[in-house]
Formats: C-alpha cells, sequence, structure tokens
C-alpha cells in the first residue's frame, strides 16, 4: 500500500489518520509506504517507541509516530528530508508486518540542503526477501532538479536487487508522454497496475493540488512500480471516496 499522507496539514488529521490505521488493520496490509510524512520542528521530542527501526529523532506530534500507536505488530522507519512549509520536518516512512531486515535511505537530488524545498530522498527496507522502496519524486522538466537524475541516482541503489517495488508519489502523470512515466517503462521497470488481473480505479489525485495548481481534472501520478513481472491480484484506488489526503491511495494485492 502506498499514500502520500499530506499529514499536518489536513483538516480533522486525527479523524483521517484513524481511518487510515482502521484499513490498514481491517485489510492486514504487509506493507505501507507513505510520503509527505510530517512533523512539527517546534514540537518536543520523544522516545521512540521499540518497534521503531530507524535512527532519526521523533517529535509528538510525528504522524507516523501516532499511526504505530494502532500498528502494534508492526515495524517502521522514518527519515525526514526537508523543511516543508516553514514548520515541518517532511519526511517519508514505511511499515513492515514482517522483520525489517535492512534499511536504506539516500539522497536522490543535487541538492542535500535541508532547507531547500526541491531536496528529494528515498527510504527502503528489505523485508521477507524484497526491498520496498518509499519515494516522492520531483517533476520532469524541473531545470534546477530533473527527474532523470533522481531516477538514475535511484537506479544506482536498487541495480543489484532481485525483487524490488518503489512505491510512492512520483508526480508522473501517466498520460504524458515522453516525460517521467514514459521514462520508468523504458528502463525496464513494470507499472504494477498492467499486471493485475482486477483493477478499480485510476486518477490517485482528483485535480488541483500543491505542485499541480493548474489542473483541474483529476490525474494519476501515484504508483507502485516493480522490477520484473510478478503475478498481482488486484490493484485499487483507495480513499477516493472517504478521502484521508490530498492524494488517494494504492494497494496492491499479489497472488499466491
Amino acid at each position: 500500500m502506498t499514500l502520500n499522507t499530506h499529514s499536518l496539514s489536513e483538516e480533522n488529521g486525527l479523524e483521517k489518520l484513524n481511518k487510515v490505521a482502521k484499513f490498514i488493520l481491517e485489510n492486514d496490509v504487509d506493507v505501507i509506504a507513505l510520503q509527505e510524512v510530517n512533523q512539527s520542528i517546534n514540537a518536543d521530542s520523544v522516545m521512540a517507541p521499540s518497534s521503531y527501526r530507524g535512527c532519526h529523532q521523533l517529535k509528538s506530534d510525528n504522524y507516523a509516530l501516532a499511526l504505530s500507536s494502532y500498528l502494534e505488530d508492526y515495524q517502521w522507519n522514518w527519515m525526514p528530508i526537508k523543511i516543508g512549509f516553514d514548520k515541518f520536518d517532511e519526511g517519508l516512512a514505511i511499515f513492515s508486518k514482517t522483520p525489517i531486515v535492512s534499511t536504506e535511505e539516500f539522497v536522490l537530488t543535487n541538492t542535500d540542503d535541508y532547507y531547500n524545498w526541491k531536496k528529494r530522498a528515498a527510504l527502503a527496507i528489505e523485508s521477507n526477501g524484497v526491498w520496498i522502496y518509499t519515494v516522492h519524486f520531483g517533476w520532469w522538466d524541473d531545470e534546477d532538479e530533473p527527474f532523470v537524475h533522481q531516477w538514475e541516482t535511484l537506479m544506482n541503489h536498487v541495480q543489484d536487487k532481485k525483487n524490488v517495488y518503489i512505491a510512492g508519489d512520483f508526480n508522473a502523470p501517466d498520460d504524458r508522454r515522453k516525460e517521467s512515466y514514459d521514462y520508468i517503462l523504458q528502463n525496464g521497470w513494470i507499472d504494477t497496475r498492467t499486471l493485475a488481473k482486477e483493477v478499480k480505479g485510476k486518477e490517485t489525485i482528483p485535480g488541483k493540488i500543491a505542485g499541480w495548481d493548474q489542473e483541474e481534472k483529476g490525474m494519476r501520478i501515484d504508483y507502485i512500480m516493480s522490477n520484473k513481472k510478478c503475478l498481482i491480484k488486484s490493484h485499487q484506488v483507495i480513499f477516493d471516496q472517504d478521502r484521508v489526503s490530498d492524494h488517494y491511495g494504492i494497494i496492491l494485492e499479489e497472488a499466491i
């Protein structure tokens, strides 16, 4: 499952977090890749729970920390990337129901300036023989931080791994030719939606949101990509009716 949570920026945020936790538990989701997982820079620092597999300081209102209080059987990791909206440590998180064997995090952009809003990074875990990356890419035609550089940096880290999923907010509309989406497929990666026997939903944002201010119609910019063909039972867009963020989520079920 993947979701850009837009956390701490949503009205009724606690209620929406409860909905996310309830969905995960009711559907017994194995791995959850999250983006825009925020904490307030001025919040108090807290002790990390035993389920936390990261090394970064957590604050009291950290979204992943709050979610972990519901997901007692999960291990998780969180990393901050940059200052968001002048008030957040904006980051990435992954939760896993099977033990986390190893973790990886690295910067994707040319800039490593924590105060530069264009900074991007990737966070990964290895669990049950699979590497899962959570990502939040920039835009194809950004003059300072083009998508191609970010993607190629990621590829340098995954090229020797056998079983890999890359999940998250790609900022890559699937209907724009010769841009990010096409580039990913041309590099041998597979959009898991195309492998699924059952497909429900398509667009992952409703239209105009931050970063896509001129868009009036819904777009598909969130994905779960695989480095090989795999048996996928279903691929569904979630939280498109009962919304919890400015993005919808995706849940993928592998065929056993």
